[in-house]
Protein backbone atom coordinates (compact mmCIF):
# COMPACT_ATOMS: atom_id res chain seq x y z
CA UNK A 1 0.00 0.00 0.00
CA UNK A 2 2.94 2.36 0.54
CA UNK A 3 3.47 2.53 -3.23
CA UNK A 4 -0.21 3.33 -3.95
CA UNK A 5 0.31 7.14 -4.15
CA UNK A 6 3.12 6.59 -6.66
CA UNK A 7 0.93 4.21 -8.70
CA UNK A 8 -1.96 6.71 -8.76
CA UNK A 9 0.40 9.53 -9.75
CA UNK A 10 1.71 7.48 -12.67
CA UNK A 11 -1.80 6.43 -13.73
CA UNK A 12 -3.00 10.02 -14.05
CA UNK A 13 0.27 11.49 -15.27
CA UNK A 14 -1.34 11.93 -18.68
CA UNK A 15 -4.89 12.63 -17.66
CA UNK A 16 -6.42 12.76 -21.14
CA UNK A 17 -5.07 9.36 -22.12
CA UNK A 18 -6.08 7.83 -18.79
CA UNK A 19 -9.61 9.21 -18.99
CA UNK A 20 -10.00 8.00 -22.57
CA UNK A 21 -8.76 4.56 -21.52
CA UNK A 22 -11.27 4.46 -18.65
CA UNK A 23 -14.03 5.54 -21.04
CA UNK A 24 -13.00 2.80 -23.47
CA UNK A 25 -13.62 0.33 -20.64
CA UNK A 26 -16.87 1.90 -19.40
CA UNK A 27 -18.78 1.70 -22.68
CA UNK A 28 -18.00 -1.96 -23.51
CA UNK A 29 -18.68 -2.93 -19.88
CA UNK A 30 -22.04 -1.19 -20.11
CA UNK A 31 -22.86 -3.18 -23.26
CA UNK A 32 -21.74 -6.41 -21.57
CA UNK A 33 -24.14 -5.73 -18.68
CA UNK A 34 -26.98 -4.99 -21.11
CA UNK A 35 -26.41 -8.20 -23.05
CA UNK A 36 -25.86 -10.24 -19.90
CA UNK A 37 -29.16 -8.93 -18.53
CA UNK A 38 -30.95 -9.96 -21.73
CA UNK A 39 -29.47 -13.46 -21.53
CA UNK A 40 -30.48 -13.84 -17.87
CA UNK A 41 -33.94 -12.47 -18.62
CA UNK A 42 -34.48 -15.14 -21.27
CA UNK A 43 -33.72 -17.72 -18.56
CA UNK A 44 -35.78 -16.05 -15.81
CA UNK A 45 -39.24 -17.07 -14.63
CA UNK A 46 -41.41 -13.93 -14.37
CA UNK A 47 -44.24 -15.93 -12.78
CA UNK A 48 -42.09 -16.48 -9.65
CA UNK A 49 -42.52 -20.25 -9.84
CA UNK A 50 -46.23 -20.37 -10.64
CA UNK A 51 -45.52 -20.99 -14.32
CA UNK A 52 -44.05 -24.40 -13.47
CA UNK A 53 -47.62 -25.68 -13.15
CA UNK A 54 -48.66 -24.49 -16.61
CA UNK A 55 -48.32 -26.22 -19.97
CA UNK A 56 -48.99 -25.03 -23.50
CA UNK A 57 -50.48 -27.51 -25.97
CA UNK A 58 -50.11 -26.47 -29.61
CA UNK A 59 -50.02 -28.10 -33.02
CA UNK A 60 -46.94 -30.26 -33.52
CA UNK A 61 -45.94 -28.36 -36.68
CA UNK A 62 -46.31 -24.71 -35.61
CA UNK A 63 -48.53 -22.13 -33.94
CA UNK A 64 -50.02 -21.22 -37.31
CA UNK A 65 -51.73 -24.64 -37.43
CA UNK A 66 -54.88 -24.69 -35.35
CA UNK A 67 -56.24 -27.37 -33.02
CA UNK A 68 -59.89 -28.48 -32.78
CA UNK A 69 -61.97 -27.22 -29.84
CA UNK A 70 -62.99 -30.84 -29.35
CA UNK A 71 -59.61 -31.45 -27.70
CA UNK A 72 -60.70 -29.43 -24.67
CA UNK A 73 -62.87 -32.12 -23.11
CA UNK A 74 -60.24 -34.80 -23.72
CA UNK A 75 -57.63 -32.64 -22.00
CA UNK A 76 -59.91 -31.95 -19.02
CA UNK A 77 -60.39 -35.69 -18.46
CA UNK A 78 -56.67 -36.37 -18.03
CA UNK A 79 -55.55 -36.96 -14.42
CA UNK A 80 -53.71 -34.00 -12.92
CA UNK A 81 -55.39 -31.34 -15.10
CA UNK A 82 -56.90 -28.53 -13.00
CA UNK A 83 -57.90 -26.02 -15.70
CA UNK A 84 -57.86 -25.67 -19.50
CA UNK A 85 -57.99 -22.35 -21.36
CA UNK A 86 -58.41 -21.95 -25.14
CA UNK A 87 -56.19 -19.22 -26.59
CA UNK A 88 -55.69 -17.60 -30.00
CA UNK A 89 -53.14 -15.11 -31.29
CA UNK A 90 -55.10 -12.33 -33.00
CA UNK A 91 -52.17 -10.27 -34.31
CA UNK A 92 -53.48 -7.46 -36.48
CA UNK A 93 -52.71 -3.83 -35.84
CA UNK A 94 -53.63 -0.99 -33.54
CA UNK A 95 -53.32 2.35 -35.39
CA UNK A 96 -50.35 1.05 -37.46
CA UNK A 97 -47.65 -1.63 -37.53
CA UNK A 98 -44.93 0.49 -35.92
CA UNK A 99 -43.11 -1.07 -32.93
CA UNK A 100 -44.55 1.54 -30.55
CA UNK A 101 -48.06 0.19 -31.26
CA UNK A 102 -47.16 -3.49 -30.95
CA UNK A 103 -48.52 -5.46 -28.01
CA UNK A 104 -49.81 -8.97 -27.37
CA UNK A 105 -53.41 -9.35 -28.58
CA UNK A 106 -55.12 -12.63 -27.66
CA UNK A 107 -58.63 -13.93 -27.95
CA UNK A 108 -59.78 -16.33 -25.22
CA UNK A 109 -62.19 -19.16 -25.99
CA UNK A 110 -63.35 -19.61 -22.37
CA UNK A 111 -62.51 -16.34 -20.59
CA UNK A 112 -64.16 -17.42 -17.34
CA UNK A 113 -61.24 -19.84 -16.82
CA UNK A 114 -58.41 -17.45 -17.68
CA UNK A 115 -57.85 -15.84 -14.27
CA UNK A 116 -58.15 -19.24 -12.60
CA UNK A 117 -55.22 -20.40 -14.68
CA UNK A 118 -53.17 -17.21 -14.39
CA UNK A 119 -53.55 -16.96 -10.62
CA UNK A 120 -50.79 -14.36 -10.21
CA UNK A 121 -53.02 -11.86 -12.07
CA UNK A 122 -55.98 -10.03 -10.57
CA UNK A 123 -58.37 -7.31 -11.71
CA UNK A 124 -57.67 -3.85 -10.26
CA UNK A 125 -60.14 -1.74 -12.29
CA UNK A 126 -63.56 -2.64 -13.63
CA UNK A 127 -64.52 -6.24 -12.90
CA UNK A 128 -64.15 -9.71 -14.29
CA UNK A 129 -67.94 -10.03 -14.39
CA UNK A 130 -68.29 -7.01 -16.68
CA UNK A 131 -65.69 -8.44 -19.01
CA UNK A 132 -67.35 -11.87 -19.09
CA UNK A 133 -70.83 -10.61 -19.95
CA UNK A 134 -69.70 -8.28 -22.77
CA UNK A 135 -68.75 -10.26 -25.90
CA UNK A 136 -66.93 -7.24 -27.28
CA UNK A 137 -65.29 -6.54 -23.93
CA UNK A 138 -61.54 -6.56 -23.34
CA UNK A 139 -59.35 -7.12 -20.30
CA UNK A 140 -56.16 -5.09 -20.54
CA UNK A 141 -52.86 -5.05 -18.66
CA UNK A 142 -52.27 -2.05 -16.42
CA UNK A 143 -49.05 -1.14 -18.25
CA UNK A 144 -50.89 -0.83 -21.59
CA UNK A 145 -53.49 1.40 -19.96
CA UNK A 146 -50.77 3.75 -18.75
CA UNK A 147 -48.79 3.60 -22.01
CA UNK A 148 -51.68 4.57 -24.27
CA UNK A 149 -53.68 6.62 -21.78
CA UNK A 150 -56.72 4.38 -22.14
CA UNK A 151 -59.67 4.63 -19.77
CA UNK A 152 -62.13 2.07 -18.51
CA UNK A 153 -65.04 1.86 -20.98
CA UNK A 154 -62.97 3.20 -23.88
CA UNK A 155 -63.33 1.52 -27.27
CA UNK A 156 -60.13 0.23 -28.90
CA UNK A 157 -60.19 -0.52 -32.67
CA UNK A 158 -58.14 -3.44 -33.97
CA UNK A 159 -57.70 -4.50 -37.59
CA UNK A 160 -57.00 -8.19 -38.13
CA UNK A 161 -54.59 -9.89 -40.53
CA UNK A 162 -54.67 -13.56 -39.49
CA UNK A 163 -58.39 -12.98 -38.98
CA UNK A 164 -59.22 -10.41 -41.71
CA UNK A 165 -61.86 -8.50 -39.75
CA UNK A 166 -62.08 -5.14 -37.97
CA UNK A 167 -62.94 -5.21 -34.27
CA UNK A 168 -64.00 -2.49 -31.88
CA UNK A 169 -63.50 -3.70 -28.32
CA UNK A 170 -64.48 -2.01 -25.07
CA UNK A 171 -62.16 -2.05 -22.07
CA UNK A 172 -64.13 -3.64 -19.22
CA UNK A 173 -61.37 -4.76 -16.85
CA UNK A 174 -57.75 -3.90 -16.06
CA UNK A 175 -55.47 -6.55 -14.59
CA UNK A 176 -52.27 -6.39 -12.56
CA UNK A 177 -49.64 -9.11 -13.04
CA UNK A 178 -45.89 -9.58 -13.46
CA UNK A 179 -46.54 -9.17 -17.20
CA UNK A 180 -49.04 -6.36 -17.89
CA UNK A 181 -48.57 -6.11 -21.66
CA UNK A 182 -51.51 -8.33 -22.64
CA UNK A 183 -54.78 -7.37 -24.36
CA UNK A 184 -57.42 -10.11 -24.04
CA UNK A 185 -60.92 -10.41 -25.47
CA UNK A 186 -63.58 -13.05 -26.23
CA UNK A 187 -62.94 -15.38 -29.15
CA UNK A 188 -66.66 -15.11 -29.94
CA UNK A 189 -66.00 -11.57 -31.16
CA UNK A 190 -64.01 -13.25 -33.97
CA UNK A 191 -66.20 -16.28 -34.67
CA UNK A 192 -69.37 -14.18 -34.93
CA UNK A 193 -67.71 -12.04 -37.60
CA UNK A 194 -65.86 -14.94 -39.23
CA UNK A 195 -67.90 -18.18 -38.74
CA UNK A 196 -65.43 -20.35 -40.70
CA UNK A 197 -62.90 -20.25 -37.85
CA UNK A 198 -65.42 -21.46 -35.28
CA UNK A 199 -64.39 -24.75 -33.72
CA UNK A 200 -60.63 -24.13 -33.79
CA UNK A 201 -58.14 -22.65 -31.33
CA UNK A 202 -54.50 -21.59 -31.56
CA UNK A 203 -53.35 -23.48 -28.45
CA UNK A 204 -54.45 -24.63 -25.01
CA UNK A 205 -53.09 -23.49 -21.68
CA UNK A 206 -53.24 -26.21 -19.06
CA UNK A 207 -52.81 -25.84 -15.32
CA UNK A 208 -51.59 -28.98 -13.57
CA UNK A 209 -51.96 -29.86 -9.91
CA UNK A 210 -48.29 -30.67 -9.25
CA UNK A 211 -44.80 -30.69 -10.82
CA UNK A 212 -45.09 -34.47 -11.10
CA UNK A 213 -48.26 -34.08 -13.16
CA UNK A 214 -46.49 -31.55 -15.39
CA UNK A 215 -43.79 -34.08 -16.27
CA UNK A 216 -46.31 -36.81 -16.91
CA UNK A 217 -48.77 -34.69 -18.91
CA UNK A 218 -46.03 -33.40 -21.20
CA UNK A 219 -45.57 -36.96 -22.50
CA UNK A 220 -49.13 -38.23 -22.08
CA UNK A 221 -50.89 -35.48 -24.04
CA UNK A 222 -48.64 -35.80 -27.09
CA UNK A 223 -48.94 -39.59 -27.01
CA UNK A 224 -52.74 -39.30 -26.78
CA UNK A 225 -53.00 -37.20 -29.98
CA UNK A 226 -50.01 -38.71 -31.80
CA UNK A 227 -52.09 -40.56 -34.41
CA UNK A 228 -54.77 -37.91 -34.85
CA UNK A 229 -55.10 -35.60 -37.85
CA UNK A 230 -53.74 -32.75 -35.72
CA UNK A 231 -50.94 -34.06 -33.46
CA UNK A 232 -49.80 -31.88 -30.57
CA UNK A 233 -46.64 -30.59 -28.99
CA UNK A 234 -46.85 -29.96 -25.25
CA UNK A 235 -44.35 -27.56 -23.69
CA UNK A 236 -43.78 -25.90 -20.39
CA UNK A 237 -44.67 -22.21 -20.17
CA UNK A 238 -40.99 -21.28 -20.37
CA UNK A 239 -40.37 -23.44 -23.44
CA UNK A 240 -43.46 -22.01 -25.13
CA UNK A 241 -42.30 -18.42 -24.55
CA UNK A 242 -38.78 -19.26 -25.71
CA UNK A 243 -40.21 -20.48 -29.01
CA UNK A 244 -41.07 -16.87 -29.89
CA UNK A 245 -37.47 -15.79 -29.30
CA UNK A 246 -36.12 -18.76 -31.28
CA UNK A 247 -37.85 -17.32 -34.34
CA UNK A 248 -35.11 -14.70 -34.31
CA UNK A 249 -32.39 -17.37 -34.31
CA UNK A 250 -29.99 -18.43 -31.55
CA UNK A 251 -30.20 -15.16 -29.63
CA UNK A 252 -28.27 -16.43 -26.60
CA UNK A 253 -25.35 -17.59 -28.74
CA UNK A 254 -25.31 -14.26 -30.57
CA UNK A 255 -25.30 -12.22 -27.36
CA UNK A 256 -22.65 -14.43 -25.75
CA UNK A 257 -20.43 -14.12 -28.83
CA UNK A 258 -20.73 -10.34 -28.74
CA UNK A 259 -19.74 -10.28 -25.07
CA UNK A 260 -16.58 -12.29 -25.86
CA UNK A 261 -15.71 -10.00 -28.78
CA UNK A 262 -16.20 -6.89 -26.65
CA UNK A 263 -13.97 -8.33 -23.90
CA UNK A 264 -11.27 -8.98 -26.49
CA UNK A 265 -11.54 -5.40 -27.75
CA UNK A 266 -11.15 -4.05 -24.20
CA UNK A 267 -8.08 -6.25 -23.77
CA UNK A 268 -6.43 -4.87 -26.90
CA UNK A 269 -7.16 -1.26 -25.95
CA UNK A 270 -5.89 -1.66 -22.38
CA UNK A 271 -2.81 -3.62 -23.51
CA UNK A 272 -1.90 -0.92 -26.01
CA UNK A 273 -2.26 1.81 -23.38
CA UNK A 274 -0.11 -0.01 -20.83
CA UNK A 275 2.55 -0.85 -23.44
CA UNK A 276 2.77 2.83 -24.42
CA UNK A 277 3.03 3.88 -20.78
CA UNK A 278 5.80 1.35 -20.09
CA UNK A 279 7.78 2.37 -23.18
CA UNK A 280 7.65 6.04 -22.18
CA UNK A 281 9.06 5.26 -18.71
CA UNK A 282 11.93 2.92 -19.49
CA UNK A 283 14.55 5.32 -18.10
CA UNK A 284 12.43 6.20 -15.07
CA UNK A 285 12.05 2.52 -14.19
CA UNK A 286 15.81 2.04 -14.63
CA UNK A 287 16.39 4.90 -12.17
CA UNK A 288 14.05 3.20 -9.70
CA UNK A 289 16.15 0.07 -10.02
CA UNK A 290 19.38 2.01 -9.30
CA UNK A 291 17.72 3.36 -6.15
CA UNK A 292 17.20 -0.17 -4.88
CA UNK A 293 13.71 -1.08 -6.11
CA UNK A 294 13.43 -4.84 -6.55
CA UNK A 295 12.24 -6.42 -9.80
CA UNK A 296 9.11 -7.69 -8.05
CA UNK A 297 8.34 -4.17 -6.83
CA UNK A 298 8.67 -2.72 -10.33
CA UNK A 299 6.52 -5.53 -11.74
CA UNK A 300 3.87 -4.93 -9.08
CA UNK A 301 3.73 -1.17 -9.65
CA UNK A 302 3.39 -1.41 -13.45
CA UNK A 303 0.78 -4.16 -13.14
CA UNK A 304 -1.06 -2.15 -10.46
CA UNK A 305 -1.36 0.82 -12.84
CA UNK A 306 -3.19 -1.35 -15.37
CA UNK A 307 -5.47 -2.80 -12.68
CA UNK A 308 -6.28 0.67 -11.28
CA UNK A 309 -7.38 1.85 -14.73
CA UNK A 310 -9.49 -1.27 -15.15
CA UNK A 311 -11.02 -0.90 -11.67
CA UNK A 312 -11.92 2.72 -12.36
CA UNK A 313 -13.51 1.76 -15.68
CA UNK A 314 -15.33 -1.18 -14.10
CA UNK A 315 -16.70 0.90 -11.22
CA UNK A 316 -17.94 3.70 -13.47
CA UNK A 317 -19.34 1.18 -15.96
CA UNK A 318 -21.39 -0.57 -13.28
CA UNK A 319 -22.70 2.75 -11.93
CA UNK A 320 -23.69 3.86 -15.44
CA UNK A 321 -25.51 0.57 -16.05
CA UNK A 322 -27.39 0.63 -12.74
CA UNK A 323 -28.40 4.25 -13.33
CA UNK A 324 -29.53 3.54 -16.89
CA UNK A 325 -31.34 0.27 -16.07
CA UNK A 326 -34.81 1.79 -15.34
CA UNK A 327 -34.83 3.39 -18.80
CA UNK A 328 -33.62 0.17 -20.40
CA UNK A 329 -36.33 -1.82 -18.62
CA UNK A 330 -39.00 0.65 -19.69
CA UNK A 331 -37.79 0.45 -23.30
CA UNK A 332 -37.96 -3.36 -23.38
CA UNK A 333 -41.37 -3.29 -21.72
CA UNK A 334 -42.68 -1.01 -24.46
CA UNK A 335 -41.24 -3.18 -27.23
CA UNK A 336 -42.92 -6.14 -29.00
CA UNK A 337 -40.96 -8.41 -26.60
CA UNK A 338 -42.46 -6.64 -23.59
CA UNK A 339 -43.67 -9.85 -21.94
CA UNK A 340 -40.04 -10.69 -21.11
CA UNK A 341 -39.63 -7.45 -19.15
CA UNK A 342 -41.59 -9.01 -16.28
CA UNK A 343 -38.55 -11.14 -15.44
CA UNK A 344 -35.99 -8.39 -16.00
CA UNK A 345 -34.04 -6.90 -13.11
CA UNK A 346 -30.50 -5.94 -12.13
CA UNK A 347 -29.01 -9.41 -11.77
CA UNK A 348 -26.11 -9.43 -9.24
CA UNK A 349 -24.33 -12.13 -11.25
CA UNK A 350 -24.39 -9.94 -14.37
CA UNK A 351 -23.06 -6.90 -12.47
CA UNK A 352 -20.33 -9.08 -10.91
CA UNK A 353 -19.39 -10.43 -14.34
CA UNK A 354 -19.41 -6.93 -15.82
CA UNK A 355 -17.05 -5.75 -13.08
CA UNK A 356 -14.84 -8.84 -13.21
CA UNK A 357 -14.24 -8.71 -16.96
CA UNK A 358 -12.38 -5.36 -17.01
CA UNK A 359 -10.42 -6.28 -13.88
CA UNK A 360 -9.29 -9.52 -15.51
CA UNK A 361 -8.56 -7.62 -18.70
CA UNK A 362 -6.51 -5.10 -16.70
CA UNK A 363 -4.41 -7.88 -15.22
CA UNK A 364 -3.86 -9.58 -18.58
CA UNK A 365 -3.10 -6.30 -20.34
CA UNK A 366 -0.58 -5.27 -17.72
CA UNK A 367 1.31 -8.56 -17.38
CA UNK A 368 3.52 -8.31 -20.48
CA UNK A 369 4.56 -4.62 -20.01
CA UNK A 370 5.13 -5.27 -16.29
CA UNK A 371 7.31 -8.34 -16.90
CA UNK A 372 9.32 -6.58 -19.60
CA UNK A 373 9.88 -3.54 -17.38
CA UNK A 374 11.04 -5.70 -14.49
CA UNK A 375 13.36 -7.85 -16.60
CA UNK A 376 15.04 -5.03 -18.57
CA UNK A 377 18.53 -4.42 -17.28
CA UNK A 378 19.40 -1.09 -15.67
CA UNK A 379 22.07 -0.28 -18.30
CA UNK A 380 19.67 -0.95 -21.18
CA UNK A 381 17.07 1.27 -19.55
CA UNK A 382 19.45 4.17 -19.03
CA UNK A 383 21.00 3.75 -22.49
CA UNK A 384 17.62 3.84 -24.31
CA UNK A 385 16.85 7.47 -23.51
CA UNK A 386 20.35 8.68 -22.94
Amino acid sequence: MKFLPLVLKNVFRKKTRSLLTIASVVLPLFVICIMGTLIKTLEADPSQGKGMYRLAVRHKVSLTNWLPEAYEQKLRQLPGVVEVVKMNWFGGKYIDHSPKNMFARFSVGNPEAYLKLLDEAHVVEGSEEEWLKDRTGAMVGRFLMQKYGWKLGQKVPLTGDIYPIPLELTIRAVFQAPDETGFLFHHKAITEALPRVDGYVGWYWIKADSPESVNRLTREIDAHFENSERPTRTETEKEFQSAFVSMLGNVKLLLTSLVVIIAAVILLIAANTMAMSARERVTEIAVFRTLGFQKTTVLGMVLAESVVLALAGGLFGVLVFVGFFPFFHAGVRSSPMGFYAAGMKVFPSVVALGFAVPVLVGILAGVVPAVRSAQRSITDGLRQVG
